[in-house]
């Protein structure tokens, strides 16, 4: 019985845990708060980018998720976390190829840095060239 006991006391203490970090402020968004903050997200409706060779779709896409994140404020972990889950199929697979570079030179995966790698990947110099063009042709 007593053996019994203490693994209800240490499920406690990790429940007591996380619940104490997440009120503490937990950047990490650790256990339920985490729950939570992905709920907020998927009421927002996000966009889910596939990964095709689409430009305007990628811009739009990432237009759509920042406007959220303006609205709902995530720790800088959490963003890439929350933005990167509304990535499937290539886009997904580009990312987690993409992501294991980073990780392999060291790099700290911030928001500013996933932004940086998605628009490196889906606004290539050939591809912002023209984009500036059919803005000029516009005008």
């Amino acid at each position: 019985m007593a053996g019994r006991g203490g693994r209800n006391d240490d499920a406690i203490v990790e429940a007591l845990g996380m619940i104490a970090g997440v009120l503490g402020g937990n950047p990490n968004g650790a256990g339920l708060g985490a729950n939570k903050q992905l709920g907020e997200l998927q009421w927002n409706n996000p966009p889910l980018l596939k990964g095709t060779h689409d430009p305007d779709g990628a811009q739009k896409w990432l237009k759509e998720i920042e406007r959220i994140f303006r609205v709902i404020d995530y720790a800088e972990n959490m963003k890439v976390r929350y933005g990167t889950h509304m990535l499937s199929e290539e886009a997904g697979d580009l990312w987690v190829a993409n992501r294991a570079e980073l990780d392999a030179d060291g790099v700290e995966i911030t928001w500013v840095v996933f932004r940086r790698e998605f628009l490196r990947r889906y606004f290539p110099e050939d591809v912002q060239g023209r984009k500036e063009i059919e803005f000029l042709e516009l005008k």
